[in-house]
């Protein structure tokens, strides 16, 4: 069962992360400049290619611990072993989520630019 959640909650943020990077392109194609001041800074070296790369990077990252931390729950069931991979099941779902309202936070500044 920790397994399956990992996963799925791994494809939610990437799919979190195409959209964030998605409705960013567009809002910059459009005139609108990035307020994270890493994520500016990354797109202004490398462009939007750099700034997925690095959204992947994280998924990745946030996935492998998520998949360890579901294996050693699974295999040892000990309170500690189920906390680690409740905490970082409920990290990535955090981050998710907040990617969601991010994107729309995307389209509404967009909707705003063209208005």
């Amino acid at each position: 069962m920790e397994v399956r959640q990992a996963l799925l909650w791994s494809g939610l943020l990437l799919g979190s992360q195409a959209a964030d990077t998605l409705t960013t392109a567009i809002d910059r194609a459009r005139g609108a400049v990035e307020a994270m001041p890493i994520s500016a800074q990354m797109l202004e070296i490398g462009g939007i290619a750099l700034f997925w790369v690095f959204k992947v990077m994280i998924v990745a990252a946030a996935a492998a611990v998520l998949v360890a931390a579901a294996q050693k729950a699974r295999s040892d069931p000990r309170r500690f072993s189920r906390l680690t991979f409740q905490l970082a099941l409920i990290s990535v779902q955090a981050v998710t989520i907040c990617l969601a309202f991010t994107s729309l936070s995307n389209v509404a500044l967009l909707g705003s630019i063209v208005g």
